[in-house]
């Protein structure tokens, strides 16, 4: 039985242990911009542990790809964050003192002394911030993009030849429409084939670089998406039993998936040096995946509210045209059926979409569940 349906047996820790001995450790682009991203330490750290991993460390010429893409958002990202917080401070200290500017006379606000403590605290945010933009680690992180180009460097797979991308990109559409791992959660992405396959051509490299060495698979991903997990009610199991078949399949050899906060947990137990820092990488490491799932979860929030409106601005003209109110869609008696068809569906559509925001706002954090570390 085990033997038929490998993938759908979570491995035990002492068949995880053999696999550390002789797998290839493959992490994704958003693992590696994790030594752009954080303090000194937790940089120090990241970089030590790559280098403890030596020749078992590779990464397919997609992962480099999206790291190159990406790593100027990162260090921008982190640059432009002074003049965000303070401009995003300005306009909260302004409704605040506006607030105050139409108070009428209130028996124990004393209202100049307020509007007085908010230019005191905005003053200080300021000056804080300048500090921090003074201090700012530019030089060091250049430092830490040469030491990780030098790392990875002979440990990179080879670009895709247009060819192989097109056949991929075809293979690609079958898959995502039968739901096959991974990617398929990427179909609606359209910036183009390395947004939208990218995941599946991670993937294909990764196999090819099983069979070609011998050697088992570790991959670290920072990606909680059910098209590399299996997850089974909220509680991740593993890696998608489909996965652990078809690279079994290909190429005779076994693969593993971790979080990147996992993964750190079991190499400090494999390697001394990093121990000492782990619980601090750890943390900022989390504290990073707790900051991305609420911007992940506002960005959402936003499209849901987006969509809503336009369902209700159509469901109102609909109501209008059928009740003969001036403005309304226009229409005539036989496109009356259709409408109120239509107008059905608006109904369905609103009304499921509010059940599920209501939802995520009185659990607070929808996908908690779904992250639980095993």
């Amino acid at each position: 039985m085990r033997e038929k349906f490998p993938g759908w047996y979570p491995k035990k820790p002492e068949q995880i242990a053999k696999l550390w001995d002789t797998a290839l450790f493959v992490p994704d682009a958003n693992v590696l911009l994790h030594c752009l991203r954080h303090t000194t330490v937790v940089r120090d750290e990241l970089l030590r542990l790559f280098e403890a991993l030596g020749d078992a460390l590779w990464i397919p010429h997609q992962v480099g790809l999206e790291f190159q893409r990406n790593r100027l958002d990162v260090e921008f990202g982190a640059l432009d964050a002074y003049d965000a917080l303070i401009k995003d401070q300005e306009a909260n200290i302004e409704k605040a003192r506006d607030r105050l500017r139409q108070l009428r006379p209130h028996p124990t606000i004393d209202v100049q002394k307020e509007l007085a403590a908010l230019d005191i605290f905005l003053s200080d945010f300021k000056g804080r911030m300048e500090a921090a933009r003074g201090a700012h680690p530019s030089a060091e992180i250049d430092g830490v993009l040469e030491k990780l180009t030098k790392l990875l460097e002979n440990r990179i797979g080879d670009k895709w030849p247009a060819d192989k991308l097109a056949a991929l990109k075809k293979e690609g559409e079958d898959r995502y429409s039968k739901k096959i791992p991974p990617g398929y959660k990427d179909q609606k992405k359209d910036a183009g084939e390395y947004d939208k396959f990218g995941d599946l051509i991670i993937w294909k490299d990764m196999i090819a670089k099983a069979k070609a060495d011998k050697r088992p698979v570790i991959f670290i991903s920072d990606d909680a998406k059910e098209d590399w997990w299996w997850i089974h009610r909220g509680r991740k199991m593993g890696p998608r039993p489909e996965l652990i078949e078809e690279l079994r399949t290909e190429s005779g050899q076994d693969f593993h998936i971790y979080e990147f906060s996992q993964f750190l947990r079991f190499a400090a137990d494999r390697f001394p040096s990093i121990k000492p820092n782990v619980a601090k990488v750890e943390e900022s490491i989390l504290a990073d995946e707790q900051a991305r799932r609420r911007q992940d979860d506002a960005a959402a929030a936003l499209e849901r509210d987006t969509t809503l409106r336009a369902l209700e601005d159509e469901r109102d003209q609909i109501v209008s045209a059928l009740s003969g109110t001036p403005g309304g869609i226009g229409t005539v008696s036989g496109d009356r059926a259709a409408l109120r068809a239509r107008l059905d569906e608006l109904n369905r559509q609103i009304r499921s979409m509010s059940e599920e925001a209501d939802g995520q706002d009185s659990d607070g954090d929808p996908n908690a569940s779904a992250r639980h570390k095993r």
